[in-house]
């Protein structure tokens, strides 16, 4: 960067217009997990077998820690590496809705989960040496990777790390507002997977033929890595394990796809798999979008329902 960390950012000096389309999308696409009526599938919770509430929430509560993470050591290591200063706006909003993605759990158990189910879902998650490995390599890449590694994990974290987690919910369509809350996240997901993928592009191509052929490796490996361990929590704790581990495969394809790279994993067809290839957002469709946005045209007239909080 070639300006102070303190300097004013302005707006009219878009340097890369992907920086501004992205914090409309992300700005457009903001929620609260607490407008989410979760009360309404109380009904339908109730209905469903204990073996599945406690299989549910430690899921909900697994993929609620990789979202603590992202919020707490994830985004923040992305900062170094900013292009623009726009860049950082979007990171810091970013961080903010990985916060929300986390609270979305507790706000969820709070209104289904009685007595201790909800601590002893916590507990559980916080437990899980699968999860705990992955949280420790995640970290180490945090700490001690190169920006684009970093980057890469960001997505696989977006991706591969909680789509797993979620196939349970998905597959349940009783639980409508518990559905549309992982629909939210999903959604957000989707947007960060988006813009850090374009991001890592531009470094990725500053690199050496020889770097390019070393990261490239060096991402395919950390991938299997972290999709075996992922693997093995899904077939120990998920409802559904097949439908479960289709669902991470997709997700580590739909990150490898999004940095340029090969996809290594079948994905079997399913209307899970249609349903968060919905959310998805296809990075070149998202380019022509960039694109083809005014770049003046970013005031927008109030209505009265944005003050309904």
């Amino acid at each position: 960067m070639d300006y102070l960390y303190y300097k004013a950012i302005n707006w009219d000096q878009i340097e890369d217009n992907f920086d501004k389309y992205t914090w409309e999308q992300l700005t457009s696409n903001f929620w609260l997990d607490i407008r989410v009526p979760i009360a309404n599938d109380i009904t339908a919770w109730q209905a469903l077998p204990a073996n599945e509430q406690t299989a549910i929430a430690n899921m909900l509560a697994s993929s609620s820690l990789i979202n603590v993470f992202q919020s707490e050591v994830g985004t923040p290591s992305l900062r170094h590496d900013t292009r623009t200063q726009q860049e950082e706006s979007v990171l810091n909003t970013i961080t903010f809705m990985k916060s929300v993605h986390a609270k979305s759990c507790t706000t969820i158990f709070r209104e289904l989960l009685t007595g201790d189910q909800s601590s002893a879902a916590f507990k559980w998650a916080d437990n899980q040496d699968d999860l705990a490995l992955a949280i420790s390599q995640l970290t180490d890449v945090c700490q001690t990777g190169t920006d684009l590694q970093k980057k890469a994990m960001f997505i696989l974290a977006e991706t591969a790390l909680v789509f797993g987690k979620y196939n349970d919910v998905l597959q349940n369509s009783q639980l409508i507002n518990v559905n549309q809350m992982i629909e939210n996240i999903m959604r957000g997901n989707a947007i960060f997977t988006a813009y850090l993928s374009y991001k890592f592009q531009l470094g990725f191509s500053d690199l050496t033929d020889n770097d390019q052929t070393e990261l490239i490796d060096w991402i395919n490996q950390r991938v299997q890595e972290f999709v075996a361990a992922e693997v093995e929590l899904l077939e120990a704790n998920a409802i559904d394990a097949a439908a479960a581990k289709n669902a991470c495969y997709f997700g580590a394809n739909h990150a490898l796809s999004s940095l340029g790279l090969s996809t290594i994993f079948e994905v079997h067809p399913s209307l899970v798999i249609d349903e968060i290839n919905e959310r998805m957002i296809n990075q070149q469709q998202f380019l022509q979008q960039v694109n083809a946005a005014n770049p003046e045209a970013d005031t927008e007239v109030m209505a009265d329902d944005d003050y309904d909080f």
